[in-house]
């Protein structure tokens, strides 16, 4: 297994309890050290030549230096894929058998939505198996861990009867304007778009001082400092009633009644009656300042949505799924 920080593989090696039933586990590093079960490269060539007991390598690949390719080619690697689907599945369960199944259910909803392709930040395996040990552990409650995985903290004690899946989108929606889509907005304007409702001169003042203090700071980072700052999470922060959301989106066709392509689309006819619309990418558009637009027009349902109630973010995927430019449309009445 080489896919551990080295700290966590260090820490196997020195707990006595990282000892599979009629399996030998060692360290692999840059020296030997019986005390924390660690060998050479070299030595764990000549062990699994042995072919003596089950053997299992926990590889510190920042220490284990050269030697390693034949013990890769021979051996059975345990990867990451594989060891978080064990993982996160036992640390669930965990969470069941120690608190409750709602609250396993709230701490699976959480990485769904933290695995959605149009998420601010990727996850890895290891952040949410985190995530997912601190929840059984029982110190904090899913909602005030959110921040580990790129979402505004909860404060659930005073969410009432607040939907939890609900409860997530404002999360999601309070991390898109006052950290993510933030372009040219000063930390007024951003307050102002998540619409808080009867806030305090001093609440007000708290939150400015916070995104000022992490302006400079990446996503999770600046998740992270809310860890410690629970009068800025949501619901301690007063919000408005959030209960209107969008059911359904109709998209307005890009042909008429007659089946001609519409002009404001962008698109130009097909080369045959059969073939698809074409987008045409001038290669010389910067030169000219005619640059090419592709648009796409929608209506929502409810059609009372209030001004930034909701917003749709808007992304354009590559065949296997990567984001290559997103785009965020706040709802506007009209």
């Amino acid at each position: 297994m080489r896919c551990l920080p080295p700290e966590v593989v260090w820490n196997l090696a020195l707990d006595a309890r990282c000892q599979p039933r009629g399996w030998q586990v060692c360290r692999v590093a840059d020296s030997v050290d019986d005390a924390t079960r660690t060998i050479t490269a070299d030595l764990a060539v000549e062990v699994r030549e042995g072919k003596g007991d089950p053997l299992l390598l926990l590889v510190d690949a920042q220490r284990a230096g050269a030697g390693m390719d034949g013990i890769y080619s021979a051996a059975r690697e345990l990867d990451e894929a594989t060891l978080f689907r064990s993982a996160l599945r036992r640390a669930a369960r965990a969470i069941t058998l120690r608190h409750s199944r709602e609250m396993r259910e709230r701490a699976e909803q959480a990485l769904k939505k933290a695995r959605l392709r149009s998420h601010f930040v990727r996850i890895s395996p290891w952040t949410e198996f985190d995530f997912l040990v601190r929840v059984a552990a029982g110190e904090h409650t899913p909602g005030a861990l959110l921040y580990l995985l790129g979402l505004w903290p909860l404060a659930e004690g005073k969410s009432g009867h607040h939907d939890w899946n609900r409860s997530l989108d404002i999360s999601r929606m309070f991390v898109a304007r006052l950290l993510a889509d933030t372009a040219g907005l000063s930390a007024y304007q951003r307050i102002d778009a998540v619409k808080l409702a009867d806030v305090s001169v001093q609440q007000r003042s708290l939150l400015e001082q916070f995104l000022r203090e992490v302006e400079t700071r990446s996503l999770l980072e600046a998740l992270r400092h809310l860890a410690d700052k629970p009068h800025l999470w949501i619901y301690e922060l007063p919000i408005r009633d959030f209960e209107q959301a969008v059911y359904a989106l109709e998209l307005v066709p890009w042909r008429t009644a007659t089946g001609r392509i519409v002009k404001w689309s962008g698109l130009r006819e097909g080369l045959g009656p059969q073939d698809p619309p074409r987008l045409i990418i001038d290669p010389r558009a910067t030169d000219r300042r005619d640059y090419s637009r592709l648009e796409f027009r929608w209506k929502s349902k409810p059609q009372e949505l209030e001004d930034g109630a909701v917003e749709y973010r808007v992304a354009i995927l590559s065949d296997q799924g990567d984001e290559l430019a997103t785009s965020v449309v706040r709802h506007r009445k009209r």
